[in-house]
């Protein structure tokens, strides 16, 4: 009985061998691409990552040296309880926002991803599996946060006296705390999906992420955070913070982080060993986990498939469209509203909302000057509020069909009017949003009538360019394949399309601001006249919003089929 069991755990470790190069080919593909454009998006994608870690590690900078001078004015003060109070706050606003991020993503990774449903089958061990869906949502999930993070590494450590040791123990701390988020987030999308179907559980799930992030967004504005501009009220807080002891970190794990790299700036003894343990344990969390969930989520999984075959339009008989443009209209905007993060998008959306209104009620509406600078700032912040939904809802848009692809193509219907009145639906809510935000703040400032005409328009052409920008990268760059629309966004073509949005939403602050116009003239020393900037502006809305759209007309028409 040996010796028939030996060739198939052989048999089972060559497959697992043999999974792994696949997933990491598979990766390289997915992030590279096999074409010359999806290559070139790529390459532009990368390029966008290191101007941003750039310029964060620029504004890092310059916040450091600042703070350095305030506080070594303050006379008395605990720099290292500060630091550890405030590293405190930081871990713990990553864990939570990692455990929020996490949910959603696990439910789609661990029950309605394609790609498992066709490993399942093959003699791998299911907990190997489940290791691996859990370790792609720790990844996927945690891409941003990282982003974010290791430019504040890298600038902490190189101003310590042990570079290496810091960079070590911060990168500890911040890992142990993303694991430990991702384990738990998984381990309850098991337990959740053991309860109610996996869409519904993805829709749950979306709701308390957009729930949990509106809290937190508007307690943090309910603390007027626009004190700290009075400098006695920012020293007073300073102060406080600095001279009350930090409690003992018992049982809390981002405790625990922030006293290893608090310990390891301040080069205390024991810190890198403190971080040590702390990962270790936290991997040590997640593979206890996968191994005791693994039973579970065979089970849960095999049910889920068995008595998924309903369709969400059975039984509905739908009132007869008039025409097949309304047939079309019709259709995309139900698929947006019974999107599954949809509710998490308008909960972050509401929550987003009320922080602009209520912020733009402090906003000093005395100065000439510094109303010309927050309406162009205002402006810009409308438009990179409508290119994060639309790279959520527009971008991924053609991918969503999947399979559906094929169909599509077959039934009399050009693919440029499909993808017309795909960005038509997606464009509305998009204008509607840019107008209200920017309104809203051109009211409280009372902004000079040209000026608000002039930030209505470059809202209007911004908020209909971008949707269709990342409507028409979409369907150049599709992943039919992709397991949910979040992967979809993060491709090699989505990072490319939010490149090119954040550029075209952050430079309509320059339209709009004479003083923002004024100071890149005197940094550049070029001459440039608001004219030929507003025409400037106008002008690469249109092609940015025009000519991917042209272009994907004719791919989807000609040559692109959901293989991949």
């Amino acid at each position: 009985m040996n010796r028939q069991l030996v060739p198939l755990r052989l048999l089972r470790v060559g497959l697992l061998r043999v999974e792994i190069a696949n997933g990491a080919r598979s990766a390289y593909r997915t992030a590279w691409g096999s074409r010359p454009r999806d290559r070139i998006a790529a390459g532009l994608a990368l390029l966008g990552c290191v101007l941003f870690c750039s310029l964060e590690l620029f504004a890092l900078e310059a916040v450091r040296g600042l703070s350095a001078k305030a506080l070594g004015e303050l006379p008395g003060l605990r720099i290292d309880v500060l630091v550890e109070r405030c590293l405190l706050g930081a871990f713990t606003g990553i864990f939570l926002l990692s455990l929020l991020g996490n949910l959603t993503t696990a439910v789609s990774n661990l029950f309605l991803s394609e790609d498992l449903t066709a490993r399942i089958p093959l003699p791998i061990p299911h907990r190997a599996l489940f290791t691996r869906q859990l370790l792609l949502t720790l990844l996927v999930a945690s891409g941003p946060m990282l982003l974010i993070s290791v430019p504040a590494v890298l600038v902490t450590a190189l101003h310590t006296g042990d570079p290496l040791r810091v960079a070590l123990v911060l990168a500890a701390s911040i890992g142990s705390i993303l694991i430990l988020a991702g384990s738990l987030a998984s381990i309850a999308a098991v337990v959740l999906v053991a309860l109610i179907p996996p869409r519904r559980a993805r829709l749950l799930t979306a709701f308390l992420s957009a729930t949990g992030l509106a809290i937190a967004l508007i307690s943090f504005r309910g603390a007027r955070p626009e004190r700290i501009l009075d400098p006695a009220a920012a020293i007073s807080v300073v102060l406080n913070l600095a001279r009350t002891n930090v409690p003992p970190p018992g049982l809390d794990p981002t405790a625990w982080a922030a006293h290893a790299a608090a310990g390891a700036l301040f080069q205390k003894p024991g810190a890198l060993t403190m971080a040590a343990l702390l990962f270790l344990g936290s991997a040590l969390v997640l593979f206890s986990a996968a191994a005791l969930a693994a039973p579970l989520h065979l089970r849960v999984f095999r049910e889920v498939r068995s008595g998924d075959g309903s369709s969400p339009f059975r039984g509905r008989s739908g009132s007869p469209a008039r025409s097949l443009l309304t047939m079309l209209l019709r259709v995309e905007m139900m698929s947006v509203v019974r999107e599954a993060s949809t509710p998490a998008q308008l909960g972050s959306l509401a929550a987003v909302f009320v922080l602009d209104l209520l912020n733009v009620h402090f906003l000093p509406a005395s100065d000439p000057t510094a109303r010309d600078l927050l309406a162009g700032l205002q402006t810009a912040l409308a438009l990179f509020l409508v290119s994060a939904l639309s790279l959520r809802f527009a971008y991924p848009s053609v991918s969503s069909d999947g399979r559906a692809a094929s169909l599509l193509r077959t039934l009399p219907l050009s693919a440029a009017r499909h993808l017309a009145a795909r960005t038509f639906v997606r464009a509305v809510p998009s204008v509607l949003i840019a107008l209200i935000l920017i309104g809203a703040s051109d009211v409280a400032l009372r902004i000079p009538r040209p000026t608000i005409v002039l930030s209505l328009l470059v809202g209007i052409l911004g908020a209909i360019a971008i949707p269709s920008l990342h409507m028409g990268l979409g369907a150049i760059f599709p992943r039919y394949s992709a397991p949910h629309a979040v992967s979809v966004a993060l491709g090699p073509g989505g990072l490319f399309a939010m490149t090119l949005s954040t550029g075209l939403s952050l430079s309509a602050a320059f339209v709009v601001s004479r003083e923002l116009r004024g100071f890149v003239e005197t940094m550049s020393g070029l001459a440039l006249g608001a004219t030929i900037v507003l025409l400037t502006w106008c002008l690469a809305a249109i092609v940015l919003g025009a000519l991917p759209l042209s272009f994907a007309s004719r791919s989807l028409g000609r040559s692109d089929l959901p293989t991949s």
